[in-house]
């Protein structure tokens, strides 16, 4: 997966959840352990980074991400109307794979720190490109 849009698209959600003050995830209510996991996770192995991760449950086979002060994102079968929301075409490990992401950058020091999420984070997201190369 690394190089290719999937991988890119679940970068950039994680590197918006890490740069937000605060996160809802909404969700069917299967991941609930799993984001008190990563709230936990995140606070031990990333003290600096301080902000809430909260779980709504809703009838759903998506899991949205609705941020504070970011944009916001989408693990889906289908694309948002909104070229604002991130979208992550929704795999069977879509989530274990954003779960990973978001510590490992959490843990180098997103978003303090200074080349450690790679050269795309320099870079504009381009939620248009990245939907044409699905």
């Amino acid at each position: 997966m690394r190089g290719s849009t999937e991988y890119a698209a679940i970068s950039e959600l994680a590197r918006r959840i890490l740069r937000s003050r605060g996160v809802n995830i909404i969700h069917n209510g299967i991941l609930s352990s799993e984001i008190e996991y990563l709230s936990n996770e995140l606070s031990d192995s990333a003290p600096k980074i301080i902000f809430g991760i909260k779980s709504k449950i809703t009838v759903t086979d998506d899991i949205y991400f609705e941020m504070e002060n970011s944009k916001n994102g989408i693990i889906s079968t289908n694309p948002p109307d909104s070229l604002e929301v991130v979208w992550v075409k929704k795999r069977e490990n879509s989530w274990n794979n954003l779960t990973t992401k978001i510590i490992e950058l959490g843990r180098a020091g997103y978003p303090g720190c200074i080349g450690c999420a790679g050269p795309a984070a320099d870079e504009p997201w381009n939620e248009k490109r990245s939907r044409e190369e699905k």
